[in-house]
C-alpha cells in the first residue's frame, strides 16, 4: 500500500499531490492573521466577489459569490473563503459547506473527465463542476474524509498564481498578511472573463 509521501516530500491524496487546502471561515482577515502569526504562512491574496459563470451540479444551476484569499504554507496553498450566497442553499454538500473548517482538498489533473471516471469508481460522488474562462473544475464529496476534493484542470493564470504565492511567501516578514491580488493577475482574469 503506498504511503501517500512520494520521495519528495509532498503529501499526496488519490495519488496527486496535493496543492491546496481549502478552509470556510468567517472572517478571512482574521483568520489570515492567525495562519501568518501562528503557522507562518502567508501572505494572502484576496480576491472579493467571485461569481462563477458557469457552475452547475446534477440538479441544474449553481449561484456561488464567495471571497478567497489564497497564500502559501510551506509547499501547501492554503485557500481561505467566506460565501456571501449559494443557491440552492445545500449545493455542495455538509463537508464543505460548513461554516467554519476544512472544506476541500486540492490537486491538478490534465485530464478531467479521466479523473472524474477513476474518483467516481472508488466512491466519490460529484458535487459540482464548473468553468471560470480557462479555468475548469469539479468537486467531490469524500464524506468518510469529512472534507471535499477540488480537483483542477491546469491553466496558465493557475500556475501564475501558485508562483506569485510561493515568491511572496520566501523571506517574507510578516508584514500585509492580507493583499490584493497582483494586479497582473487581475488584468489577466478580467481580460480571460474569468
Amino acid at each position: 500500500m503506498p504511503s501517500g509521501v512520494p520521495a519528495d516530500g509532498n503529501l499526496t491524496i488519490f495519488g496527486r499531490p496535493i496543492v491546496q487546502i481549502g478552509y470556510n471561515v468567517e472572517s478571512i482577515t482574521e483568520t489570515a492573521n492567525f495562519f501568518a502569526t501562528a503557522l507562518g504562512a502567508g501572505p494572502f491574496f484576496l480576491m472579493t466577489d467571485i461569481n462563477i459563470p458557469t457552475l452547475r451540479n446534477a440538479r441544474g444551476p449553481i449561484t456561488w459569490k464567495h471571497s478567497a484569499a489564497f497564500g502559501q504554507w510551506g509547499n501547501v496553498g492554503i485557500e481561505l473563503q467566506q460565501t456571501a450566497q449559494l443557491d440552492p442553499p445545500d449545493a455542495f454538500g455538509p463537508s464543505y459547506q460548513r461554516p467554519v473548517g476544512v472544506n476541500h482538498l486540492a490537486y491538478i489533473v490534465e485530464d478531467l473527465p479521466a479523473e472524474r471516471a477513476r474518483l467516481e469508481a472508488l466512491g466519490l460522488t460529484l458535487l459540482f463542476d464548473a468553468k471560470n474562462g480557462p479555468h475548469d473544475s469539479m468537486l467531490f464529496d469524500a464524506p468518510l474524509l469529512g472534507h471535499t476534493i477540488e480537483v483542477h484542470r491546469d491553466f496558465t493564470l493557475f500556475k501564475d498564481l501558485r508562483e506569485a504565492m510561493v515568491a511572496a511567501a520566501k523571506g517574507w516578514d510578516g508584514s500585509d498578511p492580507v493583499r490584493p491580488v497582483p494586479r497582473e493577475l487581475q488584468d489577466t482574469l478580467a481580460a480571460s472573463g474569468a
